[in-house]
């Protein structure tokens, strides 16, 4: 005889060989008494998605302003086509696993022990039901992609529906396009405007109820690094040409990042490990390399990862070397000083650094359309890269230097009231003349006698922001929240 859920009677005696597939009947996962339905569903929903994506992407080469495409683009559309469609079969069998009542397992009589029962807890459905794992049932899979896979599927299909929305805007007649609004009206009330909205986000740096008063804790430099993303984005919109020798700042600023972060990291962290390094490798540049494929740009085009890329190995070899005496402040030194004198080498010295990249040119040439006269493909690099073949290593100095300064603004904050305030105003004044020396001496500049100097001076007024950002422990110990998350966007 057998009971209304297929299993075998309760009036077995217990012990009996009718025990044991009870039992496990009673503990067999949701998915397996599901059958193959969601399964099926994704298989179907993945191929009609496909075969959806197929005819898109037919439509797109239509209205496309390129008609030949090459075959890293057709693969990559390809690639595209299969997260989108594979997401969307798969989250359709999760569905279908989500209608199903929680299990509860049959009580049985006759002295058998009953199964436990897989109740929800007050989860949602979705964690209940297929993501609980060492708590309840095993986790329900679909076509062998686990629920705790899910997310990361989402987030490749995301990543794919960008690409296809920057392919449409940028290659295809369906956005218009024309000449950039140049209006300094505008440029500067939205700087004005955002500035406002930003201070109105100040925050305190820290877990609630703990003061942090250390310069350039992480808050800070996502802030400047926001600040400056956001004037830069609107410098290129309304082109601002006027304000070039400030984003040439900024640029540095963000090389000078380079330096200080990594240096920070391998200095007190010591992990010189491949896959670490391999991440960060990827983190610069995964998103630089689809969109170059996808569009079929150069690498260059995008030279800002090129050289981030390239003043990370420059710090990961001058740590790596000798990284057993790192905690020697003279062997340290030394080595910065030879990476200097390296770079100098490189850069300065006529025909050096053709001679080194000339069997980099396939990944760093750069053949300009709007400037023909150059002809050598190493132009670009050459000339972006060399305006902060320096600053790289200054942010490597402040970042040996940090446990001094640090120490230094502690000392200046125990001070007695007059004195603290003494030393702040003597401080601030020192950072506001050198900085006013800088203005006029260099930044002041026109742009192409200002890009002879940027090199060897860009350094000044960041390290003069660094003092005045950091004067006092109120400045130090508030951000503005607004800034610090645009600057999170980029992880440079």
């Amino acid at each position: 005889m057998t009971s209304p859920h297929g299993l075998v009677s309760s009036c077995s005696r217990p012990g009996s060989d009718d025990e044991e597939p009870l039992i496990e009947a009673l503990h067999s996962p949701p998915r397996k008494r599901m059958g193959v339905l969601p399964n099926v569903l994704c298989v179907v929903t993945a191929a009609a998605t496909f075969a959806a994506y197929l005819v898109l992407l037919r439509w797109i080469g239509t209205v496309s302003e390129y008609t030949e495409f090459t075959a890293a683009q057709l693969g990559v559309a390809v690639f595209y086509g299969l997260a989108i469609s594979a997401w969307a079969g798969v989250e359709a069998g999760m569905l279908l696993l989500r209608q199903k009542p929680a299990y509860s397992a049959v009580v049985p009589s006759d002295g058998l022990k009953a199964a436990p029962a897989y109740e929800s807890s007050g989860e949602n459905d979705e964690e209940a039901m297929i993501g609980r794992g060492a708590t309840g049932p095993p986790e329900a899979s679909v076509c062998g992609v686990r629920a705790s896979h899910l997310p990361a599927l989402r987030a490749l299909a995301e990543f794919s529906l960008i690409m296809g929305y920057v392919y449409i805007c940028d290659r295809t007649s369906l956005i218009g396009k024309g000449p950039k609004t140049v209006s300094k009206t505008m440029f500067w009330g939205l700087n004005g405007a955002i500035l406002l909205l930003a201070l109105c986000t100040i925050r305190s740096a820290g877990a609630a109820g703990e003061a942090v008063t250390a310069p350039l804790q992480r808050d800070q430099t996502e802030e400047w690094k926001g600040m400056m993303q956001l004037m830069f984005i609107l410098y290129h919109y309304f082109a601002e040409v006027e304000i070039y020798n400030a984003i040439r700042l900024y640029i540095a600023a963000y090389v000078w990042m380079t330096g200080f972060g990594n240096f920070s990291y391998y200095y007190i962290r010591a992990d010189f490990t491949l896959p670490r390094f391999m991440q960060m490798m990827w983190r610069l540049n995964f998103f630089v390399f689809f969109v170059c494929v996808t569009m079929n740009n150069e690498y260059m085009l995008y030279y800002i990862a090129a050289m981030h890329t390239f003043f990370t190995w420059g710090v990961f070899f001058c740590c790596w070397v000798g990284n057993q005496h790192n905690k020697n402040s003279a062997v340290t030194l030394l080595k910065i000083g030879v990476a200097t004198a390296a770079t100098v080498l490189l850069y300065d010295v006529p025909g050096v650094f053709h001679t080194v990249f000339a069997p980099t040119k396939a990944l760093l040439g750069f053949h300009d359309p709007l400037h023909p006269e150059f002809t050598d493909s190493l132009h670009e690099w050459f000339f972006r890269s060399g305006l902060d073949h320096l600053v790289w290593i200054v942010g490597m100095l402040c970042a040996f230097a940090f446990p001094w300064f640090d120490r230094q603004l502690q000392r200046i904050q125990e001070m007695e009231t007059a004195k603290r305030s003494g030393a702040t105003a003597a401080l601030v004044v020192a950072a506001l003349a050198v900085f006013g020396w800088y203005y006029l001496n260099f930044f002041s500049l026109p742009k192409r006698e200002y890009n002879k100097v940027h090199p060897f001076t860009s350094w000044i007024p960041l390290l003069c922001y660094i003092v005045l950002r950091n004067a006092t422990a109120t400045l130090r110990a508030k951000y503005m929240h607004l800034f610090t998350w645009c600057g999170k966007v980029s992880r440079f």
